[in-house]
C-alpha cells in the first residue's frame, strides 16, 4: 500500500484525521493533530519513518525502507489506536 491508499484506508474505516498524520513530498494531512500521533515521513534520503512528535520535539518511532512498509505499519498502529478509542 502507498501513501494515497493509505488514506484512502483510513478514511473508509472511519477514522478520524487527527489521528493520524502524512507529510510528504506531494501529500500533507496533518492540520490538526492531536498530541503524540503517529506521522508518516518521507525522508530526503529515500527512507520513510513513523514520527512522533510531542511537546515540540521530534522522535522517531519507526524507520522504513520501503513506502510499503511504513504505510502497512502505521496502518496497523492507527487502526489498533482506532479501535481502542471507539470501544471507550
Amino acid at each position: 500500500m502507498n501513501r494515497h491508499q493509505l488514506l484512502v484506508r483510513l478514511d473508509e474505516a472511519g477514522v478520524s484525521n487527527r489521528f493520524y498524520g502524512i507529510s510528504t513530498r506531494d501529500l500533507s494531512t496533518f492540520d490538526h493533530l492531536l498530541e503524540a500521533v503517529p506521522v508518516l515521513v518521507e525522508g530526503a534520503d529515500g527512507r520513510w519513518s513513523i514520527d512522533v512528535w510531542e511537546r515540540g520535539e521530534r522522535r522517531v518511532k519507526a524507520s522504513f525502507d520501503s513506502e510499503e512498509e511504513a504505510c502497512s505499519h502505521l496502518c496497523a498502529d492507527v487502526m489498533r489506536q482506532w479501535e481502542i478509542y471507539r470501544s471507550r
